[in-house]
């Protein structure tokens, strides 16, 4: 991993709102990371987004200004981040580039959970809607 926005970066699209909107409610993690000296488990990071570039920063080992390995579990921690398209972005990276176009550290195991909520599009609400309607107009008639 390189710094943020070097095409070295392992970069995934998670497409959680098939077509929809989705409101990212919190992330929680338990991972397990490395970093060669002289990298610092404290620049291991990942980019949480939508694909618009906006949203935030996780570094699960804040304040470990040393290499090595280390296990990290937190969260949830809030977040509200709307994806507009439904596409989490994920980019993994460093904040301090030792190793030019070469890995400084690695996530080696573990996760990210993410809760969302999916939001939907204004012509299925509106079905919903006039289906709602339907069915108390028929209940008003017996």
């Amino acid at each position: 991993m390189d710094e943020y926005g070097d095409p070295d970066n392992v970069v995934h699209l998670v497409d959680l709102g098939g077509g929809n909107p989705v409101t990212v409610n919190s992330v929680a993690w338990d991972v397990d990371l490395f970093a060669d000296s002289p990298s610092y488990l404290s620049e291991i990071s990942v980019a949480i987004m939508h694909t618009g570039l906006s949203g935030f920063t996780l570094t699960p080992g804040t304040g470990d200004n040393f290499p090595g390995s280390d296990t990290y579990t937190g969260g949830p921690d809030a977040l509200g981040l709307v994806l507009p398209d439904g596409f989490l972005r994920l980019e993994f990276f460093e904040w301090y580039d030792d190793y030019i176009d070469d890995w400084d550290g690695v996530w080696e195991d573990g996760g990210l959970t993410f809760d969302y909520t999916v939001v939907p599009e204004p012509a299925s609400m509106i079905a919903l809607g006039v289906g709602f309607a339907a069915v108390m107009a028929r209940r008003r008639r017996k």
